[in-house]
């Protein structure tokens, strides 16, 4: 695939970065990781908080906190139902797992918010939050995973939406509409889906590259023209800054 990195201010015009020759030099990448210094401390390269993780599936929130903590962040934490905790705690001592979800076919909007709270109230320690990787399918689930979307865009904290959190903005795309801090990071079965639902064009073909990624890019643009930015993940990466 391609690698691409953007890491100084956004572009005012959406950018497609396409085609495998397209290289970033390690000296571009080594910006990204936060150097190791003396006057460092527990907290000053990030601290991220990972929404994800139920009975089915435990690996993939797993994964991504502990590539946090590979790529230089000083702390992770696994916001998981309370089924999948045990499991990912067994994974690795490095990972601070919180089980405070509590899936349920029936959505109860109170025990919604509560759940919400029991993550939301970690924000402020927070420098970046992922939402969706093992999170399922289950109903309060994604009511919990969806409140957090809206809290953590409406507090500026980045966001980076994965897997079953896609689900959230597939059924509200107001959640991310002009979020500027917010990353979508689709697969192919997944950037489908968006695209059909939401270029607004019926005879677009999500295979069509640049053109449907421009077009789901700008369904999710607010009136002055800021929006997520979009990871389409495939044998070539594509991305728009939004």
């Amino acid at each position: 695939g391609t690698s691409v990195s953007t890491t100084t201010r956004r572009r005012t015009e959406p950018l497609v970065y396409m085609g495998p020759r397209l290289a970033v030099s390690p000296q571009q990448l080594r910006v990204l990781v936060p150097p190791l210094v003396a006057t460092s401390y527990k907290g000053s390269s990030g601290k991220v908080g990972v929404v994800g993780g139920c009975f089915e599936y435990t690996g993939a929130p797993f994964y991504a906190a502990l590539t946090a903590l590979k790529l230089g962040a000083d702390l992770s934490h696994v916001f998981c139902d309370e089924a999948a905790a045990v499991p990912i705690k067994s994974y690795s001592p490095e990972l601070i797992v919180h089980g405070c979800l509590r899936g349920a076919p029936e959505v109860d909007l109170a025990e919604v918010a509560r759940q919400a709270d029991e993550v939301s109230k970690w924000f402020p320690a927070l420098t970046a939050l992922v939402v969706g990787p093992g999170l399922g399918r289950d109903a309060t689930m994604q009511a919990v995973a969806a409140l957090l979307l809206e809290r953590a865009v409406r507090a500026s904290l980045p966001c980076v939406i994965d897997a079953d959190g896609l689900r959230c903005v597939l059924e509200r795309p107001s959640l991310v509409r002009g979020a500027r801090w917010a990353v979508l990071t689709p697969n192919k079965p997944e950037y489908g889906r968006l695209a059909g639902a939401l270029s607004g064009d019926a005879a677009l073909d999500p295979a069509d590259g640049d053109r449907a990624l421009l077009a789901v890019a700008e369904s999710f643009r607010d009136e002055g023209g800021a929006g997520p930015a979009i990871v389409q993940k495939g044998a070539t990466d594509l991305l728009c800054d939004g």
